[in-house]
């Protein structure tokens, strides 16, 4: 599962517990918590480069500026005409991790190393420099639908098709069935 899965789930978790601790009808509590007025939230400006963080989200919001320099030089070489529109760390697996949003609207997971862990692109598809060959054969010659993601897996990759299919392939770039 995915990193976004876990992230609705606390949140649709959250939600439920404020949301049942509200439809207390007990008048006395009630009286004993005073009311505080909600300030409004402030839009972050449109050229910002911060994303904004998810109320119940426990990691901090980073700059483009904050990433490491292997990051930058990577998406400087592998994507030049973009820039970065937000960049989301997050501590997992002993280290720090980044999700990173570009203005074409790819997303970049990287792994604690700063090696590309996922690279999501839905309006263009994954650029074909990181797809391997076997794979990219296979999906040409069985499917003949753009790849909008690739993640690397410890099996080898995931990939999924801009129909939503989601295919798994060893390392070695070679067929090993679909997934839910």
């Amino acid at each position: 599962m995915n990193k976004m899965y876990y992230k609705v789930l606390f949140i649709g978790v959250m939600m439920f517990t404020l949301w049942s601790c509200t439809g207390n009808n007990n008048d006395a509590y009630q009286q004993q918590v005073p009311v505080t007025q909600e300030q409004p939230v402030q839009a972050a400006p449109a050229d910002s480069t911060m994303v904004q963080a998810q109320p119940a989200a426990s990691a901090p919001v980073a700059t483009a500026q904050s990433l490491p320099d292997p990051i930058t030089t990577f998406i400087k070489q592998n994507f030049p005409n973009a820039t970065i529109t937000g960049v989301e760390p997050d501590h997992d697996n002993g280290g720090m991790e980044y999700d990173v949003y570009l203005n074409d609207g790819t997303q970049l997971d990287f792994d604690a190393n700063n090696q590309w862990e996922t690279i999501e692109s839905r309006g263009k598809g994954v650029p074909a420099v990181f797809i391997p060959k076997a794979i990219a054969t296979y999906v040409k010659s069985n499917y003949q639908l753009p790849i909008v993601k690739i993640h690397k897996e410890h099996f080898g990759y995931e990939i999924e098709l801009n129909n939503g299919m989601e295919l798994s392939f060893d390392r070695s770039g070679q067929f090993m069935g679909m997934d839910d």
